[in-house]
């Protein structure tokens, strides 16, 4: 009867075994296949900047980031469309980043990286944990509609709940406490993740930001120029004609009943000389400001579109 027990316990001991190893083997593939894995000393600084967890870093290391330059990139991540720019990829379980290291880009290669990792976490979920996840994605998503709204509806309905997962890690602090706690397990601070995404998106906002008051101040000017030329123009065409008709009886005898007459006449037109003068003076300033803020605007439209295309790697510009 021992005898017996004994095979039943140790029946029992390997079909434990084996169910831990089944729900385990992604964790266990993960370990062994992030031990071959050999950063650059590149990827080992954003890994480091991204401050990752054992559980974040073995991920990290499976899916072997690499930092790719244009051509590579584009047939890793399989990026043809210049009308899309594409930053970085999670393909057959590999993280692919777009290679763009720029001072006023600061930020894009770590936020980028944070965004395919995570992809490739919620690869791993279990179905259960998303959702048990999904109504918390969901209700964080109505908190922060207007940030992630536009972004999120190129996504299809197989894809929105994933791209969510990632983008409210990436781009949105202070979660409910449930996400955090989840976030938590990957990031030692998500909230240093958050910071990455928004120091390289600046820029890009800074430039829209300015784009849209210099074009507000150009509408504003152009307002003004109207408004003075409506008043110049007619103004100017009756002053000209009073000009011709004042020297057309000049030149009469007798057209004026006394010197007084033409003394008073000639001021009046002198007057209204002076004030024309004046007016054109006024006009030719605010075109002056016009034609500059629309150097300026101009300036700054081939600044967001120089840098548009840096991170587009389907653009004209070369991979710096």
């Amino acid at each position: 009867m021992p005898k017996r027990l004994g095979s039943t316990l140790s029946a029992v001991f390997v079909l434990a075994l084996c169910a831990a190893v089944y729900f385990n083997r992604l964790t266990i593939s993960d370990y062994f296949k992030g031990r071959t894995y050999a950063p650059t000393t590149e990827m080992s600084e954003i890994r480091s900047a991204l401050k990752l967890t054992p559980r974040g870093t073995r991920i990290f290391n499976a899916t072997a980031p690499v930092l790719d330059s244009r051509d590579n990139f584009n047939l890793d991540c399989n990026s043809s469309n210049p009308d899309i720019a594409v930053y970085g990829c999670y393909s057959l379980d590999r993280i692919y980043i777009y290679d763009i290291n720029l001072p006023e880009l600061a930020g894009f290669r770590e936020s980028t990286t944070a965004h395919e990792l995570l992809h490739a976490v919620w690869f791993r979920l279990s179905d259960s944990k998303k959702s048990e996840l999904t109504p918390l994605l969901e209700s964080a998503f109505e908190e922060n509609r207007a940030t992630l709204e536009e972004s999120l509806k190129t996504y299809d309905d197989s894809e929105r709940l994933d791209e969510l997962y990632v983008r409210l890690a990436t781009q949105v602090k202070n979660l409910p406490a449930p996400l955090e706690s989840h976030y938590s397990e990957i990031f030692t601070n998500q909230d240093e993740v958050v910071d990455f995404y928004y120091s390289y998106l600046a820029p890009f906002e800074e430039l829209k930001k300015t784009i849209t008051t210099l074009g507000s101040e150009i509408e504003s000017l152009k307002s003004d120029i109207d408004v003075k030329f409506e008043e110049y123009n007619p103004r100017s065409a009756t002053f000209s004609s009073e000009v011709d008709e004042f020297n057309s009886c000049a030149a009469r005898v007798g057209c004026f009943s006394s010197e007084a007459e033409f003394n008073s006449r000639r001021a009046t037109l002198v007057a209204e000389q002076t004030a024309l003068n004046a007016l054109y003076s006024e006009l030719s300033a605010l075109i002056d400001a016009y034609n500059s803020k629309i150097d300026v605007y101009n300036s700054n439209v081939l600044n967001l579109n120089t840098l548009q295309d840096l991170v587009n790697s389907n653009s004209k510009h070369d991979n710096l």
